[in-house]
Formats: structure tokens, sequence, C-alpha cells
């Protein structure tokens, strides 16, 4: 479910029923919505969350029994992307994880997309395929952003963490009491949208493509993106802003 507010779009998973297991539909509508927020132009920020007592359970494994029981035979490319250990595409703009309850397997992929983390202190967190005989493929870039020990026992013990102790390992950026997910979460969002559009999204790319590029191709492309910020209006309109003491009105252009 997709609706905005202001300049922040809020994306809801809504199969709380099933404490909002991923099965193809809800697959498909949050690939659908990420598509959305980035085609939004009145949208700057995007807060994923759930309906319910749970963010996101993980995989369908209903769906999942019941492809097996049909001989279905399931692919590593039925859920992911080309030359991607995700299922989904990262949007060029900003995501905050509103994480208001569980959040295992495939729960914990989707937050781990998302660029910031709020969790209610009620929440537990996991890396839990091995349990039940299969792969997180998302969790082999974790160590990338958090200590190898930590991703290593997420994923060998199958356990959930506490919402506090994902916080500890770097995970989570933020811990608040359940009934302030939302408020916190949409906070921080309308803080990221005060300021300008093309700095933030620039430096989305820049950030994550440090984490594969060798130096000197992540120093072509911090040029390349810093040449095109200096020549937009808002490189103008900030400055100018600041010179007449007023809030920047910014173009994204």
């Amino acid at each position: 479910m997709y609706r905005r507010e202001g300049p922040v779009a809020v994306i809801t998973l809504n199969r709380p029923e099933a404490l909002n297991a991923i099965n193809r539909q809800l697959k498909e509508g949050l690939a659908s919505a990420l598509r959305r927020l980035d085609e939004d132009t009145e949208a700057l920020v995007g807060i994923v969350t759930g309906s319910g007592r749970a963010f996101c359970a993980g995989r369908d494994l209903k769906e999942r029994a019941a492809d097996n029981a049909a001989g279905v035979q399931p692919k590593s490319t039925d859920s992911l992307l080309p030359d991607s250990p995700h299922m989904w595409r990262r949007p060029a703009k900003p995501l905050i994880a509103a994480i208001n309850g569980f959040a295992l397997a495939g729960g914990w992929a989707i937050a781990q997309l998302c660029d910031l983390r709020v969790a209610s202190s009620e929440a537990k967190l996991g890396i839990t395929e091995a349990r039940v005989g299969l792969l997180p493929p998302f969790a082999a870039s974790l160590p990338k952003t958090m200590p190898l020990a930590q991703v290593l026992e997420l994923v060998w013990t199958a356990e959930a963490v506490p919402a506090q102790r994902a916080y500890e390992m770097g995970f989570v950026n933020c811990v608040v009491e359940p009934s302030r997910v939302m408020e916190e979460a949409m906070s921080l969002a309308l803080k990221v949208a005060e300021n300008a559009p093309l700095s933030v999204r620039y430096f989305k790319e820049m950030a994550y493509a440090g984490l594969e590029m060798d130096d000197v191709g992540l120093a072509s492309l911090i040029h390349a993106r810093y040449e095109s910020l200096l020549g937009s209006e808002d490189a103008v309109e900030g400055p100018r802003a600041f010179v007449e003491k007023r809030k920047p009105r910014w173009k994204g252009r």
C-alpha cells in the first residue's frame, strides 16, 4: 500500500494475517511501490513499515511448500535480480525502515534494502533461513557494513535478536518505544526531505558505490556527480537562500 504525506511516501506491507510474509503478491506490490517512489515527483523520501504486529516475517513458507508439493522447482532467479543478491532494486531516493515488529529472513532483507532503520524496542530481527533449509543471499553483502563475526552469528544460529542488539551491531539507527516508531521514522524522513534532493540522492549513489568500487572508479563517479550538482539550479539556490536568510526552495534540478 502506497500513500504520500507531504514529501514522504509511506509504503505499508499489508498482509497482517500472515505477519506480512512475502508471497508473490507482496513481492510484486513492494517492487511496484519502490518504482512509484522514484517516479513520484512530489516524494523526496520513502518509509517502509508493516501492518499489524510484524514488519515482515520473511518468505511465505506455506506458498513455498505448496509449490514444492505441486512439483514447482524454485530457482534463484525467481527471487533475485540479475547480478544481485537482492530481491528488489534499491530506489534512488532515501528509504527508511520503520520496524514495528518481527523482521525475520526476508523481513531483514527488506530492512537491509532501506538506508536508515528505526525499530520498536519490542521488535525482533533475525536472519533465519538456515532454520528451514534456505539461504540468505542478501546477508552475503552485510560484512561490508557489519563485523563478519556478527553476520556469521546471525546466519549460523538463525536466532532473532532484540532491536537493541541489532542497534549495538550497527544495523539499526535507533530504538524507540513501540508507539513512537512511525513518529520517529517520519521525523527522520522530514529532516532528510528539508535538504537538497540532488545532494541527498547523489550521496546515496556514491556511498553505495563506494562499497563496491576501487578508489579510481569511485573518484570518477564523485567527479561526475559533483560536476552535475554544481551545474544545477539548486546549487545556485542554496547559497542565495543562505544570504537572504530564508529557507531554500529546492527544485531537484
